[in-house]
Order: C-alpha cells, then structure tokens, then sequence
C-alpha cells in the first residue's frame, strides 16, 4: 500500500484497468454511501427532505468542482515530475500546491456560507425546502477545508502511481459515514442536517488518513515537509514560477468544473419550476446516475496519472496506447452500466422514496430519465478519458472550452427543448452536452497526438 508506481513502463492496459479498478472500488463505497444517505433521507425525512437534497446537488457540485479541478490540475504537473524522475521538482510543486490549498480552503469557506442563501434564491430553490436546503449546504460548506486537502494529498499519491492508498482512505471513509447518517438521521431524528453533519466527518476522515500515508510513506515526504530548504535561487524556478504554472493548469480544470455547474445550476432553476414529484424523481434517478457514474470518473483519473507521467518521460506512443486502452475498458464498462440502468432502473428507483411516496408519477420520470441516458453512456466515459488526455499533456484549455459547449447545450435544452416536449428536455440537454464535447474533445486529440 506504501509503493509508488512507475507508470512509464510495462503493460498500458494492464497498469490503467489495475489502477481505475482500484478507484472504482473506492468510489463504489463513496457512492454507496451516498445510495444509502438517500434511501435513509427518502425514508426518514420524506419527499420535502429528499428534495431539498436534491435541489442543492449542483450547488455542491459547484464546490467540489472548483477545488477538484484546481489541485487536479496541481498534480499534472505532479504526475510529469514523476514521470521526469524530477523528484527534487515534484517536491517544489507540491510545497507550493499546499500554500495555495490553504488559501482555498478558507477562502472558499467564508464565500460560500456567506452566499449559500442568495445562491439557493437564484435557484429557485421552492419555500416548503429552502430553510432545510440551506442549513444542509452550509454544513457542507463547513467542510471545504477537508475536500481541499483530502484532494491535494489524494491527488499527490496518484500522480506517483499510489491508487491503493486513496482506495483505503475512502473505504474507510465510506463505511463511517453510513454508520454516522444511521446514528445522526435515524437514532438522534437530526434530519437532513445529520446527513450533511456526517458527510463532513467523513470527509476529514479521509483527509486524514491520506495525508498520514503520504508524509509517512511516501519516498519524497521527507524532503516535501522541508522543500523551502531545496530550492534553487538562481535557476529560473523561483515561488513566482512555480505558482505561475500551477495556476496555468489549475485555473482552467477550475473553470471548467464552474462552467459545467453553472449549466447544471440552471438547469436546477428550471427543475424547480416543475412539482415536487419531478423534483424527487429526478433527484433519486441521478442518484443512481452518480453511482455508474463513477467508473468513468475513474478512468478519467487513471488516464490523467497515466498520461502526465509518460508526457513528463516523453513517452508519445505509450500516451496513444495508453488512451486506446482506456477507451476501449470504459466502453465495456459502460454498456454494462446502461444495462443496469434499463432493466434494473425502476426497482433501484423503488428504494429512495417512501412506499406510500412511491407513486407511478415519481418513477416514471425518474425511469424516462435513466433510459436516455443508458442509451448514450459510452459518450460520458470517452468524454472523461480525452478531457484527462489533454489534461495530462498540459492542455487545460481545450477541456474548459468543451464545458463551454456542454453548457450550450444544457442551456438551450432547458431553454427552448422543454417548450416543445416538456420536462424530457431536461433529460436530452444532459446527453446533448456529452455528444457535442466529446466532437471538441476527439478533434484536438486526434489533430494533437498526429502533430
């Protein structure tokens, strides 16, 4: 568990399907949890609970998107370090990295809960849930903190090829907090207020117990805990530099992530002008959407670790390897998830709301919802493994501007699509905004790895 994993030699897809696999099982018990947080707020806290829930996802998506993207794109540089066998250099970004995180964390912090109120207003966050949306989003947003550091110390271990460690800490994470909503939500009756008490909890958990294994074992913590004394004055590379460069790749992953959270905020707004039972089918339906979800966002994760240290290396062939490999795992795995989603979709849909809730209306547009998607999944996994690509070639640009034609797309869906077939055109913005990024996305990687 203590290894860090050379990612420039021996098999692509061996090295990519051992590494996704152990993020996926990491992520499955991170998801599990969050299957299982809905099925107790369904049950414990009714539809108003579960909607006001869901009425806050792309709220906290914007959060979780601004800090993952930021110090993802830290640890590409990370991950070309590595590759480089430039320990000396990884260790001089990542000291950098960690000033900045803590400038993030409480910045962030302060803006959000300061802002969680108005932001809940521009939703149109519905009267009957809005006292219960807020109090859940700034417990939350308590949390910044330890999503910040929990990524940057994740982060570092997979740009060394450590995906073993992240999979233990969410694990562990994962199993607590289950335990924390059924002793928070069931026993002590805190409501939506114990799942969010619960999810911070955990949240420190794993901060703590990556950032334990990564001081303790990783072979540079030594020297990354005291890098200030390793710096060169006179190279050229200096705290400026470094920043710059950092920032250079961490701005755009960030603005991506806030670009993708602004179409799915509005699309928020507009959900909220439909009834109560839309909102909770939707919301139970992407539940299980984030949950097959995760392989893909896994991918994407060990496409980026994978690329960025054969482009540190200079390694261009094992990069088209490496991204046909992950290609055609993704694929695979995400024709199973639409399977899952058309023939097991209304019987999963059945365990996040009450049995005398569960009304015909509720499950069929949850089901409506899950069947557009399982037609289109494979388009979501390809769009995680190019936008990582490019990312780990140090093009963070392209990526940001392919949000920009997912945002496009969810927009004028919400727009105009739902004057003319209703709600269903909710559903089709979400497939819509897959198809038209992964044409950007195909086009620069293609015409990028031919140059």
């Amino acid at each position: 568990m203590k290894k860090d994993t050379d990612l420039t030699t021996g098999s692509p897809f061996l090295l990519i399907g051992a590494f996704s696999f152990s993020l996926v099982v990491g992520n499955l018990f991170q998801q599990m949890y969050t299957f299982v947080d809905t099925i107790i707020i369904g049950k414990n806290a009714g539809t108003l609970g579960l909607a006001a829930v869901g009425g806050t996802e792309w709220l906290i998506f914007l959060v979780n998107g601004v800090v993952i993207g930021l110090v993802q794109g830290f640890c590409i540089l990370l991950g070309n370090s590595f590759g480089e066998k430039n320990e000396e250099e990884f260790q001089r970004y990542y000291d950098r990295a960690k000033k900045i995180c803590i400038v993030l964390a409480v910045s962030l912090t302060l803006l959000f809960l300061m802002l969680s109120g108005v932001l809940l207003r521009l939703l149109g966050t519905k009267e009957e849930v809005y006292d219960m949306a807020r109090e859940y989003v700034n417990i939350i947003f308590l949390g910044i903190p330890f999503l910040v550091f929990y990524q940057l110390f994740s982060g570092a271990l997979r740009s060394r090829g450590n995906s073993r460690i992240p999979l233990f800490a969410m694990t562990a994470s994962s199993l607590c907090n289950i335990v924390l909503d059924i002793l928070f939500v069931n026993i002590l009756e805190f409501g939506i207020a114990g799942a969010a008490l619960g999810t911070i909890l955990s949240e420190c958990l794993v901060m703590l117990v990556c950032g334990y294994y990564f001081y303790k074992y990783s072979s540079c913590s030594a020297s990354c805990a005291s890098s200030d004394s390793h710096k060169k004055e006179n190279d050229g590379f200096d705290d400026k530099t470094i920043t710059a460069k950092l920032l250079r790749l961490g701005i755009p992953m960030a603005l991506q992530s806030v670009i993708t959270s602004v179409g799915g905020l509005i699309v928020v707004n507009r959900i909220n002008q439909y009834d109560i039972t839309f909102l909770a089918g939707y919301t139970a339906a992407v539940k299980l959407y984030g949950l097959l979800e995760i392989a893909a966002s896994s991918f994407g994760l060990a496409a980026a670790a994978y690329v960025s240290q054969n482009y540190g290396a200079g390694k261009k062939s094992r990069i088209r390897e490496g991204v046909r490999a992950s290609l055609i795992m993704g694929t695979a795995v995400s024709v199973l998830c639409s399977a899952v989603m058309f023939f097991g979709g209304q019987g999963i849909l059945r365990l996040f709301v009450d049995t005398s809730e569960a009304t015909g209306e509720i499950l069929s547009y949850g089901c409506r919802f899950l069947n557009i998607l399982a037609v289109f999944f494979p388009f979501l996994y390809s769009l995680y493994i190019l936008r990582a690509a490019l990312q780990g070639i140090n093009n963070a640009v392209v990526p940001m501007l392919s949000s920009f034609a997912q945002l496009a797309m969810r927009l004028l869906c919400a727009v105009v699509l739902t004057k003319f077939i209703g709600s269903d055109g909710i559903f089709w913005g979400e497939v819509s905004a897959w198809l038209f990024a992964d044409m950007i996305l195909f086009a620069v990687y293609w015409k990028q790895m031919k140059n």
